[in-house]
């Protein structure tokens, strides 16, 4: 399984009405996220940002699926317009993730792994 991690910026105007929809989000969203293939899916909020953090097999695979669904077109009719810039999260494999730089227990094994 392997983790993934990225940063979205939001417009600060919108970052109330953001964090509101991901904490009460719609059945079918997170229906859709399951069957995509995330085995984990934590999202953090620091300021205007928010910090996302994926388990899944492959990130690309799992936006290409959920760029299928209409639940997740209409999420992105929703909350599109709060983001400072949308990312491609449509499995094209453009997703800006973060590099993982540090990981205690790979380390003490000896061995970084970006995932």
């Amino acid at each position: 399984m392997k983790r993934y991690m990225f940063v979205i910026e939001l417009k600060p105007e919108h970052v109330k009405e953001y964090v509101e929809i991901h904490k009460n989000p719609w059945p079918e969203i997170l229906e859709e996220i399951k069957n995509a293939g995330a085995k984990e899916l934590l999202i953090w909020n620091y300021k205007n940002f928010s910090i996302v953090y994926y388990e899944c097999e492959d990130i690309d695979k799992v936006y290409e699926y959920l760029g299928t669904t209409d639940a997740t077109k209409r999420w992105n009719i929703v909350t599109g317009p709060w983001l400072a810039e949308a990312p491609s999260l449509d499995g094209s494999g453009e997703v800006a993730t973060c590099e993982k730089i540090f990981d205690l227990q790979q380390q003490l094994r000896g061995r970084l792994e970006q995932y």
